[in-house]
């Protein structure tokens, strides 16, 4: 995507609103009774019960403390359970569920509070029941407060959304992140936060009229159409999903590649490639292991051994597509003999590249590590620092960016073409030699179908070599197969 594009902006802008209305309409009716039920155990009301309302008070109070994007990764079996899958649009509504609940019950909690206990009062004079009560006196005293809350509540949900490119789940913000910020498209985040700009102003004017005429009969009505909307979209894809292979890539120009690779795959060998993007190393192989993807394709084989062993993922090595040399580029020393005491040196801080990185700084010798340490080593396996190198951990996209504020910056080749940056450049970098090749991966009992060994043509392909070679030029993607 570059310049303005409109047809992603839409799509971007649509996942949007279908994770936000369906995650705002479902926490809402919860976080309502849950926060009426709050209310009513309270203190001096109608089912008072101390102990219960101070351990769901509890619960509601962890749940709001967590980070959403910790939030969103630690009920990932939760996901799984409940919509079939960790990966995409439905996946990110769960996890953006359970953060609105608790958020959205304490604004109820508070708004029934508000509301006079004479009311309450006259109404258990008259006998009317708890049931009534609330529906007759606490919900129309409080509806303004409650329409104020959940017009919060779903613009928070926006800001929540932006995250769901965590787990492939599409959205504005996702755009903004993997085509924007990644890519250095200034145009692309621009785009995206004018239309989450009049998104978030037409929400705040239709819940501020809505708070003053006191009316919720064209929310039911909107709710209804946009339900309609929703089950379309959902139960009528537009591929067959029997012609698909879900394959899981790095979000930015790996893409360009894997857009190739799907019109190889449907010209030459019938079947659809469907791409999910990911922006986090770790998230393609667990989605790999419980069956969200059927392939990944990002990275290197020592780290894929790592994880194995690691996690005791049931995965396999299909075959290998490009070796990507890391290099360690500089806008302040030309030489690596030029680096002073203290120097500042920025490294990704995801497991894969952090450790790549600190073995090609000790195979330069500027530091030593602990031996056996392998793919995944960590600062704190540096055990030789005699020239007091300072460390910081940045994200990948984050370090073209840094290239002005430290001495050196250790880059992989999924972030230097949109910078400009040139392997060329690397004033230290692996050689044609690396062990670090990138790898098909796949479930073990999947690694002799026959759709997977048509994968390995695909990815061998020449217009998916051509295509690789074009993005990554000057020798910063050799093939490995050979």
């Amino acid at each position: 995507m570059t310049g303005f594009a409109i047809l992603p902006l839409l799509k971007a802008t649509w996942e949007t609103i279908y994770m936000v209305f369906i995650a705002g309409f479902i926490s809402i009716i919860l976080g309502l009774l849950l926060g009426t039920f709050l209310f009513l155990t309270g203190k001096n009301q109608a089912i008072e019960n101390k102990s219960l309302n101070v351990i769901i008070g509890f619960f509601v109070n962890v749940t709001r403390s967590i980070p959403f994007i910790i939030l969103m990764i630690s009920i990932l079996p939760l996901t799984r359970f409940l919509v079939g899958t960790t990966i995409g649009t439905n996946a990110a509504i769960v996890p953006l569920i359970v953060a609105a609940i608790p958020f959205f019950a304490r604004v109820c909690e508070n708004a029934l509070t508000e509301v006079p206990s004479g009311l309450i009062e006259v109404a258990n004079a008259m006998g009317a029941s708890t049931w009534h009560t609330v529906i007759k006196v606490l919900f129309p005293e409080s509806l303004q407060v409650l329409i104020r809350g959940a017009t919060l509540t779903v613009i928070s949900l926006i800001g929540y959304s932006a995250m769901a490119g965590v787990v492939g789940g599409g959205g504005l913000g996702e755009l903004a992140i993997n085509y924007g910020y990644q890519r250095f498209n200034v145009m692309v985040m621009l785009e995206t936060s004018i239309m989450l700009i009049l998104i978030v102003q037409l929400i705040q004017s239709v819940g501020n009229t809505l708070t003053k005429k006191r009316r919720i009969d064209l929310v039911f009505f909107g709710s209804i159409v946009l339900w309609i909307i929703c089950l379309i979209y959902q139960f009528f894809p537009f591929y067959k999903q029997e012609n698909i292979l879900r394959v899981g890539v790095m979000s930015g120009l790996p893409e360009e590649v894997m857009k190739v690779a799907d019109e190889v795959a449907q010209k030459k060998y019938g079947f659809h490639l469907k791409i999910i993007p990911f922006t986090d190393y770790t998230q393609p192989n667990i989605a790999l292991n419980n069956r969200s993807i059927d392939a990944n394709i990002f990275q290197h084989e020592p780290y894929f051994q790592a994880q194995v062993r690691a996690n005791h993922y049931q995965l396999a090595i299909l075959s290998k597509t490009f070796v990507y040399p890391m290099g360690i580029y500089s806008q302040k020393i030309k030489n690596i003999s030029q680096l002073k005491d203290g120097a500042l040196i920025a490294i990704s801080n995801d497991p894969s590249n952090c450790g790549r990185a600190l073995l090609l700084l000790q195979k330069s010798g500027l530091i030593m590590l602990k031996s056996n340490v392998g793919a995944l080593s960590t600062l704190n396996d540096i055990v030789f620092n005699n020239h007091n190198y300072q460390f910081k951990l940045l994200d990948s996209a984050q370090l073209p960016r840094a290239l002005r504020d430290v001495d050196l910056v250790a880059i992989n080749n999924d972030f230097i073409g949109s910078t400009g940056l040139n392997i060329k450049q690397a004033i230290l970098k692996e050689g044609s030699d690396s062990l670090y090749a990138n790898i098909i991966a796949v479930r073990e009992q999947d690694k002799n179908k026959a759709i997977m060994k048509k994968l390995i043509l695909v990815m061998h392909s020449q217009r998916v070599r051509e295509k690789t070679e074009e993005i990554f030029s000057d020798g910063a993607a050799i093939p490995a197969w050979k």
